[in-house]
């Protein structure tokens, strides 16, 4: 497929952006008159009309607003590729998007490692569950909850340990034991927003999962955690989320019924990210971080 001119599209996205040829000139340091003959090089090659020209103003057609919207992430990514490369070894900033559940149980506990590795570094965290365009709201790596299928983008397995059951030691008398895991039922379930979880754990085990819908709703893993530190249900939780609450005591497993699932967290990134050596220490370090303590909760 052949591309048009590029000095052409950066003046159309130029004086579609400031809707003003003189601006868009000053912009790219040309005349107005060079601009003006882009834009028609680029109309005859498309042969469709992209601006309305008034006599004091310009507008864009409806094909030139949808063939905008379509060439400005091309146009941010390679600002923000450019950037990253000029900023080769002199960046010492990093953005990670992650929820805010896995941020205060497994992130931030071992961030400290990678910081005092890297004196200097500012690593800024923005918790959302939220799907986010990486490079046009300048976000570095993203940490997901999925199957790690994440279209245009890198994608590397951090956690996928074992699902456990977990309550407070508070809420099941000492007298009760379970027989099976349908047993589990008669407490309430605690559910995160993915809320596949339960019916996940009893179809592994072979058990009708009809009942396993029922309980409240969490946004995250932290309150769900919450709750069932608070005696309110028993709650299906990954390992490495809650190693500090069943090493203390606070949160124990009822029923030996560990499930591994085919979601897990991932490590989401543009491959640009790797154009900067923080970027690649970071990529390297939380991987490899993860993978060393994967095999205590499996």
């Amino acid at each position: 497929m052949k591309l048009p001119p590029l000095h052409a599209l950066m003046c159309f996205e130029a004086v579609a952006r400031h809707m003003s040829m003189k601006k868009a000139a000053e912009e790219l340091s040309v005349t107005p008159g060079a601009i003006s003959q882009q834009i028609a090089k680029l109309e005859d090659l498309m042969r469709v009309r992209l601006f309305v020209r008034g006599p004091r103003a310009i507008e864009l057609t409806s094909q030139g607003r949808i063939y905008l919207r379509a060439i400005k992430p091309a146009f941010s990514q390679i600002a923000e590729a450019t950037q990253r490369l000029r900023d080769e070894g002199n960046n010492n900033r990093l953005t990670i998007s992650c929820a805010s559940s896995f941020a205060t149980q497994w992130f931030l506990p071992r961030l400290p490692e990678f910081e005092s590795l890297h004196p200097g570094v500012e690593v800024r965290i923005s918790t959302t569950n939220r799907l986010v365009d990486l490079l046009s709201e300048g976000v570095d790596f993203a940490i997901r909850h999925g199957t790690g299928k994440f279209p245009a983008l890198e994608s590397e397995l951090l956690l996928n340990d074992n699902l456990q059951v977990v309550c407070s030691p508070g809420l099941i008398p000492a007298n009760v034991t379970f027989s099976g895991p349908r047993d589990i039922l008669r407490y309430t379930l605690l559910h995160d927003e993915h809320r596949l979880d339960w019916r996940l754990w009893f179809r592994a085990l072979g058990v009708d999962d009809s009942d396993a819908n029922c309980g409240p709703v969490f946004i995250n893993s932290n309150g769900v955690i919450d709750a069932a530190l608070a005696g309110k249900g028993i709650a299906l939780i990954r390992g490495s989320l809650i190693e500090q609450e069943m090493a203390e005591g606070r949160l124990v497993s009822p029923i030996s019924a560990a499930v591994t699932v085919s979601t897990g967290y991932h490590l989401v990134y543009d491959e640009s990210a790797l154009l900067t050596r923080l970027g690649k220490k970071f990529r390297d370090w939380i991987v490899s971080r993860a993978k060393s303590e994967l095999g205590r909760y499996l």
